[in-house]
């Protein structure tokens, strides 16, 4: 994110919390299309990339009074994404392990999307996607802030709250398993 661009987020967060609510809606019409990426990568689904940004902004809109701008505002709402992102994942394993029923049609979607010798570039980035959203949490999430959202390692680092070091093996090892994920269709 250009220079320029923070100092004008950091200016509209001190509007807000001097009271000035329409800085909020500011802030909110310069990230909705990035937090609805940065969430859409996280999860596949563009309803639940949805819920998961506007649940985003609800959270930095309660939170933003105690905002000390020690990072980026783009960075803290992402770190809020992902938070949300993680806490719908446990919840989703813990229905799994009680049904079972998720696992079984992502097994029934892979296995739709593997019969055709043939994939062409749209069914392509719908297996990568089905792929990069099969990572682990910690792998999906820095190589979606890096490769996705342009983020450098350092950037990644601050959002996730890691080392530079956790983020360059993070990167590595989601690059080796969608290589490998990956091989028969490419």
């Amino acid at each position: 994110m250009p220079e320029t661009e923070a100092l004008v987020d950091a200016e509209l967060v001190l509007r807000f919390q001097a009271g000035e609510e329409s800085a909020f809606e500011d802030l909110v019409r310069r990230h909705m299309k990035d937090a609805y990426a940065f969430a859409l990568r996280l999860c596949g689904d563009p309803q639940e990339a949805e819920e998961l940004s506007q649940e985003g902004f609800v959270h930095a809109f309660r939170a933003l009074g105690a905002f000390r701008g020690e990072s980026a505002f783009r960075s803290w709402l992402y770190r809020i994404v992902i938070n949300l992102h993680r806490d719908r994942r446990r919840r989703l394993r813990r229905e799994e392990t009680r049904l079972g029923v998720v696992r079984e049609e992502t097994e029934r979607r892979q296995a739709a999307t593997a019969e055709g010798a043939g994939v062409q570039a749209d069914e392509l980035a719908d297996v990568v996607r089905d792929r990069v959203a099969l990572l682990p949490d910690r792998q999906r999430e820095v190589l979606v802030l890096h490769v996705y959202h342009g983020l450098d390692y350092r950037g990644v680092a601050s959002v996730l709250g890691c080392s530079y070091e956790d983020v360059k093996m993070n990167l590595s090892l989601a690059r080796k398993k969608l290589k490998e994920a990956l091989k028969e269709y490419l």
